[in-house]
């Protein structure tokens, strides 16, 4: 049986996430009998082409490492998830040497 996720209007999300959080903008609530705090579900963002975004080969240096591919192209390695997910990763382990990957530009939407 799945847990009921209730919503807790009075917890914001950044006194848990820091504001580079996938989760930063997510609701806050309980699920289960202990009433654990979480996140609802988090839903996967596009991230728009653009003429200034940049291409990279994965190096031996950087395979299953986005997030030091992220500190070296945003100067944070916590938009890890943003070079997943504008490549269409799922996995870390899907970050493999040799693939080209896109490096957006643009993450003020985040």
């Amino acid at each position: 049986m799945a847990n009921l996720f209730t919503f807790a209007d009075s917890l914001i999300p950044t006194d848990y996430v820091v504001t580079t959080s996938r989760y930063v903008n997510s609701d806050v609530g309980f699920y289960g009998p202990q009433n654990k705090i979480t996140f609802n579900i988090y839903q996967r963002k596009q991230f728009a082409v653009s003429a200034d975004d940049r291409y990279i080969l994965i190096t031996p240096g950087y395979e299953y490492r986005p997030d030091l591919v992220s500190q070296k192209a945003y100067g944070l390695p916590d938009y890890w998830w943003i070079l997943l997910q504008a490549n269409n990763i799922n996995d870390v382990y899907q970050f493999t040497t040799g693939k080209t990957i896109r490096i957006p530009a643009d993450i003020t939407s985040i």
